[in-house]
């Protein structure tokens, strides 16, 4: 996932465009939102940042860290 830490500000709608080689099931903490990644397709993830805090976004499946989502205060 590029970048490693994505920002936002608490209020803000976020998109994240997803993409892998391979299939990958996203999970988000915090926000406790999940989605599936295909291989070679793009899927997005779109929320309101309601929540500040720094959030992990893994792979659900291997537990592995892609990146986080930093939220600051509003």
């Amino acid at each position: 996932m590029s970048p490693a830490e994505v920002s936002a500000e608490e209020g803000d709608q976020v998109t994240l465009v997803l993409t892998s080689d391979s299939y990958v099931e996203v999970h988000l903490h915090g926000y406790d939102l999940e989605e599936e990644v295909l291989p070679g397709e793009e899927t997005v993830l779109s929320f309101e940042a309601e929540i500040s805090g720094r959030f992990e976004i893994e792979d659900h499946e291997t537990k592995t860290a892609l990146a986080a989502l930093l939220v600051q205060p509003h």
